[in-house]
Parts: C-alpha cells; structure tokens; sequence
C-alpha cells in the first residue's frame, strides 16, 4: 500500500512522459502487512510504452533508504514496481530474467505484488530489483564501478546516466569500447575488444536477445539496457533491462531468426568480425542445450502462473 499526501501527487501529476533527471521524486509511506515504512522516496517511470500517469496505473521506482539512511524493505534498498501493460501474462520479465541469469548474464531479480495508491487498487504489478551496488555484488567483488543506464535508444557513445558509481564521471571504459569498436581491422577489432569488453558475457547477452526474440534491446533496438565498467576486469558487462515483450510479442514473432540485423554499436562491431560470428553461433547452440530447454520453460510458467493466478482473480 503505498500512500503519498496530496502536495507529492501534485508534483507527481508534472513528471514528463519521457525519462530523464528532472522527472520529481517525492516522500511516502509504504505499508505491507503489519511493516510501515516512511520517507521512501518514490518517482513514476517508464518510457514510450510503459509510462502512464499518477492518475492512471503508473509505474514506480521506490528507494528506501536515500531519505532514510539505512531502511530496507526485506533486505533492498531499492525496487521498481512496473504496471506491465505490455505483457498481459506478467509473467516475461520473471521467466526472461531467470532464463538471462542462468545463461550467466547479469540481471536484476522479478517477482509480482498487488499494489494500492492512496486507497485505490491498482491490481497486480511486477516488482524488478533496483540496478544499485547491492544488486551488483551477486555478480562482483568490486561494485565501484560505474554502472551506465542506455536510457531511451542511445548508443554507448550517448549521454548516458549513471546508476551507481562511486566515479561518476569516469567515462574511461566506455571510451575505450568505442574506440575498440571503431577500429576497422577485424582481427585488430577483436584484440582490443577482447581487453575492453567482457565478450563472453556480451556473446550470451545477444544470444539470450535473439533466443527470447527481444526486439526492443541493445541489440537490436538501442533499448532497455545498462553497462558496467567492472574495475577488476577493466572490462565492460552489458546487461538487459525491460524485458515484458518476449517470446514472439509486439514487433516480433515466434519464429525469429538468430541471424538479425544489429542497431547496436558494440553488437556490430563483435558479430561484424568471423570469430566473433563463429562464437556468437557457438554460444547459441551451448544456451539452446542447455539453458532453452522447452519443457523446463513451461513447467517454470505453470509455476509462477499457479501464483499469480489468484491474485489476477481478486484484483
């Protein structure tokens, strides 16, 4: 249940469609169950698709310790609530994220909840873990680095936000990346990615893309991603973002080719060279094997379907 006085509603009435730094954040108190949690900051998101007003059933992202030093809600200081009008099961971001994750590839954790504003039921949402240092410490030692948001179709080389960081405006990594990519020769192309970009996970990345027929990611769309600069490694982690129109929904369909066009800067320059075909084709057939398994898949669905199902009923 989330509550915000009027004065916040007010300024939440003002959010600009479209995302950016200007978008206001206001105060509210969060009750669930018994727990009551004050000064949690809250902002609507979502963009083209997805945004809708305060008024309507809108998205939110909620922050819980950055005006309460130290509050976390079951362990998080940061989650979003996503209305996910472009997938009417609910249920892609959940299994799209697990399948990533189990391809190796770095992502925020789903799960749903209903949800009420200032009394009125909004019905069932999405929850998806915040992009922060606590999400990126499953995955890192060091979580210092600046993890970089695509925002709305930008390229690497865009004005991009950042997420976490204790460096924010350290562009050295993606600097780097972009020269990699810009190189001509692709035997050369290669090396250098190879010491700027973690390949391997940037190849399961694509890979997933095509296999769940994301045609709003990085790769094909310039959409719905995040990057890290992991300081160990000195290398950039791509990592996906918005994933409620899988599986054959919106602009593409069920029998999508693993042979795509690519939007992507970065995704051009790797499958643009024979060995980083050769291994993106490899990759896919080692993630059809063992990470697409189709009977898996829809067990997972009946699964978190059984949950959600009552929910839907009541709401």
């Amino acid at each position: 249940q989330i509550e915000i006085p009027n004065a916040g509603i007010n300024a939440l009435r003002r959010t600009p469609r479209m995302g950016g730094q200007d978008r206001p954040t206001v105060k509210a108190t969060i009750r669930e169950g018994g727990r009551v949690f004050t000064n949690v900051a809250l902002h609507l998101k979502g963009a083209a698709g997805s945004f809708r007003r305060v008024d309507d059933n809108p998205c939110f992202t909620l922050n819980f310790d950055k005006f309460a030093p130290g509050q976390k809600f079951y362990g998080l200081d940061k989650f979003s609530l996503n209305n996910s009008v472009q997938d009417p099961s609910l249920l892609s971001e959940k299994i799209s994220r697990e399948l990533f994750d189990a391809a190796g590839v770095p992502v925020p954790r789903a799960a749903h909840a209903r949800v009420a504003l200032n009394g009125r039921d909004l019905g069932l949402y999405v929850i998806t873990e915040g992009f922060n240092k606590q999400f990126l410490k499953r995955y890192f030692k060091n979580a210092k680095g600046n993890l970089f948001d695509g925002g709305f179709c930008q390229e690497i080389n865009g004005s991009l936000s950042v997420n976490s960081g204790d460096n924010p405006n350290d562009r050295s990594g993606l600097i780097r990346l972009i020269n990699a990519c810009r190189e001509p020769d692709a035997a050369r192309r290669m090396a250098r990615l190879e010491q700027t970009l973690d390949v391997d996970r940037f190849l399961s990345f694509v890979a997933m893309d095509m296999m769940l027929c994301n045609w709003d990611g990085y790769a094909m769309n310039l959409n719905n991603w995040r990057v890290f600069h992991d300081l160990d490694s000195n290398k950039m982690v791509f990592m996906p973002h918005g994933l409620d129109q899988m599986f054959g929904v919106m602009r593409a369909n069920a029998q999508y080719s693993i042979h795509q066009s690519m939007r992507g800067l970065v995704a051009r320059a790797v499958l643009g060279t024979p060995e980083g075909r050769r291994r993106y084709l490899e990759r896919v057939s080692q993630l059809s094997t063992n990470v697409y398994k189709v009977s898996e898949i829809l067990q997972r669905v009946d699964a978190a379907n059984a949950v959600i199902r009552p929910a839907l009923a009541e709401s």
